[in-house]
């Protein structure tokens, strides 16, 4: 079986196959030695950035490295616990709930744990090298082509998985064996994301996680999103994001003079010495390639992470994403398929986490765009006014504000948020009227169902 691509979508998806097969080889171009240091691969440009890893994918990784989260935390990850991570929206500080663990290093810190423990498989192994197509026969992948220095070599194989990422050049590969492209549904996002890492003093007792947020609307002098992470090596990472133009001529001194201007634990984390230089990545959109819509797709070929879905990274959910992926995959690959037809069991399990995180993601990134869809049906309707008041009240009640952030944590399926008796409490903390309730919800005070109705 192969794996195309090593970063942290590849290992997790070789670590899974694994358990299913004699031999795993990960076809990767980045010499194991690149990012060995702590910076990122060359294949990773966004890999500088903050990174997060939500409690959706802390929760994989520990289910398939058990005592990796540990092992990270005693080489100087940090756990931000309710009490240590700070969350703003418009400069006013939002409640604390009891499901925010948050673990924050740098992503090569991570992707070196994942990747140790991976290659310390005795069935698994990397063959350094760029993918440049696949060989189908007898309508499925039988071999992978790679070039490594210039010389190709034809790599016969029982199971293939692309992870390269979202520059993956899969629906290229699927039109020359004369397979369909998938259609790429894309959302034009354009934001610019500044991180610059500091000295981190041992005094601090302040948080050690911080994420500030912007409505459109909010004087927020361009900034959209703000956030700061305590991280290995006694060291803070600070991250800025802006919109369109507004990033356009961020500088250092620029970069320094914001975070003074910030909560208390920027200004912290700014004081602290500057490491290097301030680096910056840019966002161009959102992407979702709908291979799960193919009415024909080879067998022996599964597809995960940003190759499938790549999300605007202000929300944190790559890594948890990608996790979640190949637990898909996971449970595919033990239903006892049959390979010799397509993963589409595996595609439709990997829908629901993919739809749920591009709800959560696009959403808010809508809104801001002024391209957010109106609502057209009753339960259309419905929701729109439902998310309204659960997102009103999340500030207010500490049970509400604990189910909104497990959908932001990838532990809980946005659907939830529309739970009868979640929006009857949220209507209820935010003065609404029975009436009200059961006239935009349908929702009487003592349903525990949607109340059927027509049309209006």
């Amino acid at each position: 079986m192969h794996v195309l691509g090593g970063g942290i979508g590849g290992l997790l998806a070789a670590r899974v196959l694994a358990d299913h097969a004699e031999r795993v080889v990960i076809v990767e171009p980045d010499r194991a030695e690149a990012g060995a240091k702590g910076e990122p691969r060359p294949g990773v440009p966004q890999g500088y950035q903050v990174h997060t890893l939500l409690p959706g994918g802390r929760a994989q990784l520990e289910r398939w490295y058990p005592g990796i989260i540990q092992r990270a935390l005693d080489g100087g990850a940090v756990l931000s616990g309710p009490h240590d991570a700070a969350a703003y929206l418009d400069d006013v500080e939002q409640i604390t709930t009891p499901n925010t663990e948050l673990v924050t290093s740098s992503r090569p810190f991570l992707e070196a744990l994942i990747q140790s423990a991976t290659l310390s498989l005795p069935n698994v192994d990397v063959a350094i090298g760029r993918v440049t197509g696949l060989n189908y026969a007898r309508g499925a992948v039988d071999a992978v082509r790679y070039t490594t220095d210039g010389h190709e070599t034809v790599a016969t194989t029982d199971f293939v998985v692309d992870a390269t990422g979202r520059g993956s050049r899969l629906s290229t590969w699927l039109d020359e064996g004369g397979w369909p492209r998938p259609d790429m549904e894309r959302l034009k996002v354009d934001i610019r994301y500044f991180t610059a890492r500091f000295t981190r003093s041992p005094d601090w007792s302040g948080p050690s996680s911080g994420i500030s947020r912007y409505s459109p609307h909010f004087p927020s002098k361009g900034l959209a999103v703000a956030a700061v992470n305590a991280i290995e090596g006694q060291r803070w990472a600070v991250m800025l994001a802006y919109f369109g133009s507004e990033g356009e001529h961020v500088g250092t001194e620029d970069f320094l003079a914001r975070c003074r201007e910030l909560q208390p634990v920027y200004q912290e984390a700014a004081a602290g010495e500057l490491i290097g230089e301030v680096v910056s990545y840019r966002h161009p959109d959102s992407r979702w390639r709908h291979f799960e819509e193919l009415d024909r797709f080879p067998a022996r070929l599964a597809v995960i992470g940003d190759a499938v879905a790549s999300f605007n990274p202000v929300y944190g959910q790559g890594m948890s994403s990608a996790a979640l992926h190949t637990s898909c995959l996971s449970e595919y690959l033990r239903s006892a398929p049959d390979l010799d037809a397509p993963v589409r069991y595996f595609f439709d399990l990997q829908k629901v986490m993919v739809q749920a995180a591009w709800q959560t993601s696009t959403a808010a990134d809508s809104v801001r765009l002024g391209v957010a869809r109106k609502p057209t049906t009753v339960q259309d309707r419905r929701y729109a006014w439902a998310m309204q008041q659960v997102m009103a009240a999340a500030n207010r009640d500490v049970r509400i504000a604990t189910a909104f952030r497990a959908v932001g944590f990838m532990t809980a399926h946005p659907a939830t948020l529309f739970a009868p008796e979640l929006v009857r409490r949220a209507a209820t903390a935010n003065g609404i009227p029975n009436e009200v309730l059961h006239r935009e919800y349908g929702l009487t005070e003592h349903d525990s169902e949607l109340t059927p109705t027509t049309d209006r």
